[in-house]
């Protein structure tokens, strides 16, 4: 049986992998941020012995090196780094976005995921379909103002 971990798979995009994979026949270990309980849950309770899931916060590094140790000794034919983030205002402009705030989003989606395929990618098995992915949307949804 192939093997996915996807790292973010709570909801939108990294759920919708979660379970076409799932219902591909590949087991899926998926990620999730925190102790909430998450769409991701409901698909593990529908299909209990293909999901399996975990949780770590990609901006943690301490939590990424529990993640590898709670992995160790598995083996995973695909990498699927999805978690991320977005401006906590997405009403607001380039212009307007704080540093802070730009850094923020910056760590978790561009920094963290590096660190998570450099923690994780020797989980990935080297032959068949070994794949290490970093897939990002919506990282920015803002509003750009043109100068008058």
């Amino acid at each position: 049986m192939k093997r996915i971990l996807i790292i973010g798979a709570s909801r939108g995009i990294g759920l919708a992998a979660a379970e076409e994979f799932a219902t591909r026949g590949w087991h899926v270990t998926g990620t999730v941020r925190g102790t909430a309980k998450t769409p991701l849950h409901d698909l593990r309770t529908a299909r209990p012995t293909a999901i399996d899931i975990a949780s770590v916060d990609i901006t943690d590094r301490d939590q990424i090196t529990a993640l590898h140790q709670q992995l160790k000794g598995q083996s995973f034919d695909i990498l699927l780094v999805n978690a991320g983030t977005a401006n906590t205002n997405q009403n607001e402009t380039i212009a307007e976005t704080t540093t802070e705030e730009f850094t923020r989003v910056m760590v978790t989606n561009a920094l963290s995921p590096m660190r998570v395929v450099e923690a994780l990618s020797d989980l990935v098995m080297p032959e068949g379909d070994n794949r290490c992915h970093v897939f990002r949307t919506g990282q920015r949804r803002g509003k750009y103002q043109r100068r008058p």
